[in-house]
């Protein structure tokens, strides 16, 4: 089994690292700045051995490495700074992902593409509509990070939640919300989904980036697509009537497994919770609109 990454900064060299760690892969790591991608693979060389593993971990600027990749992973982009939101990339990034979907296309045609790259969403279907590819083949990261932040926030109010579905749905930015109707639970959200919409805006701004949260998140997504574990998470994927929303992508449950999207899990949600979800696609598909799409 072979992972790909194209950008091997923070979260993409975390990831590959999580990954050596948890299962037996092949890596390839492709960046633009060259000698970061060599650099990494190098340290992730030594790692695995380390480990005990001697694993095919290889890096450059050639996209050709990512040859024979079950799935690869983007985050290659401009980071979000203290006081931007994700959308304020929107414009910036869209260029980059229109090159990287086109180069995967020809040099892995056949993998799955995990999308991290912000604003997700919005990332996710540029990926979609310039890869070709079928859209059970694209999904995007963001609703299990959320998901797992808000579990951390209640966690913090002294409510534990070990096993259930308490999700985070909708967009991956302001418009996100609890899928209550669905929740093995029942608190008082509120004050936990305040904290989960603005903590990664708080990591940010001390220490730079967030990276050990969305690593391992990206890391359970491709576990979850190379060892068709079925997992439902929370994720981006380009709806087409589920729901009642149509040509966008944005945080809904989901099925992971061999195919990459198995099938988007459509459940009874309350009146306000589909009025919320289509206010996150109304949100989205603006934005697509201003990049032309």
């Amino acid at each position: 089994m072979k992972v790909g990454f194209v950008g091997a900064g923070r979260i993409g060299s975390t990831t590959a690292y999580t990954c050596i760690l948890n299962m037996d892969v092949e890596i390839a790591l492709v960046d633009i700045v060259e000698d970061l991608a060599v650099g990494e693979a190098l340290d992730l060389n030594h790692a695995a051995s380390a480990l005990g593993k001697h694993l095919e971990i290889r890096g450059g600027s050639d996209y050709s490495l990512l040859k024979g990749s079950d799935v690869v992973v983007v985050s290659a982009g401009l980071a979000r700074k203290p006081g931007m939101s994700r959308l304020d990339l929107a414009t910036k990034n869209a260029g980059i992902i229109r090159e990287i979907a086109k180069k995967i296309a020809e040099h892995t045609p056949e993998s799955k593409i995990i999308v991290v790259t912000n604003p997700m969403d919005v990332m996710t279907y540029i990926m979609w509509k310039e890869s070709g590819k079928q859209r059970n083949e694209v999904v995007g990261m963001g609703g299990l990070l959320d998901s797992s932040r808000l579990r951390s926030a209640l966690y913090a109010r002294g409510v534990e939640v070990r096993d259930g579905k308490v999700f985070i749905i909708g967009e991956h930015g302001d418009s996100m919300f609890v899928a209550k109707s669905i929740a093995s639970t029942s608190v008082d959200w509120d004050d936990a989904l305040q904290e989960t919409r603005k903590i990664a805006a708080e990591v940010i701004r001390r220490k730079g980036a967030t990276i050990f949260g969305p690593a391992v998140c990206i890391y359970r997504m491709i576990r979850a697509i190379i060892e068709d574990t079925k997992e439902e998470v929370p994720a981006s994927v380009v709806l087409q009537g589920e729901y009642g929303i149509s040509d966008v992508s944005v945080g809904v449950p989901v099925i992971l497994g061999k195919n990459g999207v198995e099938r988007i899990v459509e459940y009874s949600l309350s009146e306000e919770e589909l009025e919320a979800l289509r206010n996150s696609a109304k949100i989205l598909r603006e934005r697509l609109a201003e990049l032309g799409y």
